[in-house]
């Protein structure tokens, strides 16, 4: 019996890549707010607006580890792709270049980044 695939709306998947891409960032926001609220700011606003702001950044990067671990487990070079992909911030690099970086084909590459979206897609319960 085959299944059927739904493609990922365009928005959704940027929204996901823009979340991969800002996962260095999160982690620095999250210290800093951690930071603010341990000087107790005494508005009940302000700390309901830490306490979310805190918990819903520290849902993605958790999601984000939690794909990244998984998929270490794989031996694949996941970690190299999303590093070479998402995180280096004067890296001007096409597919080509980073899959002839981590060797592996072009069509790899591309399968290799739709699988890290999909993947973070549905632990933050995104997508299916």
């Amino acid at each position: 019996m085959t299944t059927a695939t739904k493609t990922m709306p365009k928005e959704i998947y940027r929204y996901i890549e823009h979340e991969i891409i800002n996962y260095p960032r999160m982690i620095d926001r999250i210290n800093e707010l951690t930071r603010k609220q341990k000087k107790n700011l005494h508005t009940p606003y302000n700390t309901l607006y830490l306490d979310t702001r805190i918990e819903r950044l520290s849902t993605v990067v958790q999601c984000i580890e939690n794909v990244i671990r998984n998929l270490n487990t794989l031996g694949d070079p996941y970690h190299e792709f999303i590093e070479l992909r998402y995180w280096r911030t004067n890296s001007n690099q096409t597919m080509e270049g980073i899959a002839q970086k981590i060797h592996v084909s072009r069509r790899t590459a591309y399968n290799m980044q739709n699988r890290i979206v999909q993947m973070v897609a549905s632990e933050l319960g995104e997508w299916q």
